[in-house]
């Protein structure tokens, strides 16, 4: 089996820290995925898990369920997946609101993610993939089809020019 290299760069980052020089606030860096509820979600924390231990970081797992959802949520499925994360050593959170990805995007700055693992949508149903990667445009996304395949999403290098843009210079 080919060994895949994930895209990471370690950047250098202005960490924040209180008026009173508390450097504990100090945001860590992780590697995010974001699950819907569905057992079958079990093979993005599996994959995330082998991109955090080939980039020796940390993995949590989110799930963003909408608010209605509250009552009606299949606590069977997300004990499966809770505990599909535990084994991989990830936290999960489940958080209940309407935007996923506004949340989403939320939920990655406050983690200090540096990689996104998510679902291949079989159809663009809200866009998830494609709000959170224009609101977190330096954040690679890999999508987990579900035969397995996995489809990443890569930050544009600052030396890299759009098609658009070289054929305007044509």
């Amino acid at each position: 089996m080919q060994k895949e290299r994930w895209y990471y760069k370690k950047q250098k980052r202005n960490s924040p820290v209180s008026q009173k020089g508390d450097a504990s606030l100090k945001k860590s860096e992780t590697v995010l995925v974001f699950v819907t509820g569905q057992r079958d979600c079990d093979r993005l924390i599996k994959t995330g898990k082998k991109i955090a231990d080939e980039l020796s970081l940390p993995l949590k797992v989110i799930c963003i369920q909408p608010v209605s959802a509250g009552f009606e949520t299949d606590c069977e499925e997300l004990e499966y997946l809770r505990q599909t994360a535990r084994d991989a050593e990830a936290e999960m959170t489940v958080y209940f609101y309407d935007d996923a990805p506004l949340m989403g995007a939320s939920a990655a700055k406050k983690f200090g993610a540096v990689h996104i693992v998510t679902g291949m949508a079989e159809a663009p149903v809200n866009g998830f993939v494609e709000i959170i990667h224009r609101l977190l445009p330096h954040v690679p996304i890999s999508m987990v089809a579900k035969d397995g395949k996995i489809h990443n999403i890569c930050p544009r290098r600052k030396d890299e020019q759009t098609a658009k843009s070289i054929s305007a210079q044509n």
